[in-house]
């Protein structure tokens, strides 16, 4: 029995949208509402690039995404220290939620706007979600890219994001229930009678992070809602930028996050398993 009534795709987007059309592109025909979320300052004051609020409204144009909306923020800086920022993009996501709740979604998936899926790996998934009842909230795992489309980031455990989940529940920056390495800001919470979570397999589906391909990586770590948490910030985007700029096949990639020492070593693929359509978009 189907209890997909209708699927939303919500998009969390500010400074980067260099695979945002391909990302939508792939599974536009496996979504009923594609909506994205900007917000007119970061997390830590900058104002977004109108550029990006451009491209986003071109995609719109072309049916490509059916909706833009605005998030408001309410500034945690104070009250949340160091975590306010991330509080900030917890709201945000629930904020989606809502959106798509009130638009008639029944389920609804929160992304970022470097979150690739495979076209035939997600009909799969969605299938699964959409044929099983006591699936309220499901997750996957991720595997992180570094700088194209064959280097991956070996990742000391493996990570995981959430995938389609019916829109009554909402993520909880304190006290999500979910327990596995994941996004704080995006661990739902479920009440003991609230359902429980499903795990997808990787060889079912996995979401393909593109955190590490971009076209200006400055960006992505000046907007970066958890760079408070780095007393050593200035210092470690400096040499993140050198590694990424000047990267050699061989070499660890030195990225803002909580490995040790900032290292990750870098695989080479010898298969390229995500084919996008388009060209990055340049910002």
């Amino acid at each position: 029995m189907s209890k997909i009534n209708k699927l939303g795709l919500g998009i969390l987007v500010f400074d980067d949208i260099c695979h945002l059309r391909n990302i939508c592109v792939e599974i536009r025909d496996l979504c009923d509402e594609i909506v994205l979320c900007l917000q007119a300052e970061s997390y830590h004051g900058e104002p977004i690039n109108p550029k990006v609020v451009d491209v986003c409204n071109r995609l719109k144009k072309e049916g490509v995404v059916d909706d833009i909306v605005f998030f408001e923020a309410v500034d945690k800086h104070e009250d949340g220290g160091p975590d306010g920022p991330r509080l900030i993009e917890t709201d945000k996501r629930n904020f989606l939620i809502q959106y798509l709740a009130d638009k008639g979604c029944s389920h609804a998936q929160i992304i970022d706007s470097d979150e690739f899926y495979d076209h035939d790996d997600y009909a799969r998934a969605k299938q699964h979600v959409d044929e099983n009842e006591a699936i309220k909230v499901s997750y996957c795992e991720y595997v992180n890219y570094y700088r194209d489309y064959t280097h991956v980031m070996v990742w000391p455990f493996r990570c995981y994001v959430p995938f389609i989940a019916e829109v009554g529940y909402r993520f909880n920056f304190r006290q999500g229930s979910f327990d596995k390495p994941s996004d704080p800001t995006r661990r739902y919470h479920i009440p003991e009678e609230g359902g429980q979570f499903c795990i997808f397999d990787f060889r079912t589906i996995k979401m393909h992070h593109l955190s590490w391909i971009r076209t200006n990586i400055e960006d992505k770590i000046n907007a970066w809602s958890s760079k408070l948490h780095f007393l050593d910030y200035e210092e470690l985007k400096r040499r993140c930028i050198d590694r990424y700029e000047n990267y050699k096949n061989g070499q660890n990639a030195i990225i803002m996050f909580n490995v040790p020492y900032y290292n990750v070593a870098v695989n080479k693929l010898s298969y390229q398993y995500i084919n996008p359509k388009y060209p990055m978009e340049v910002i």
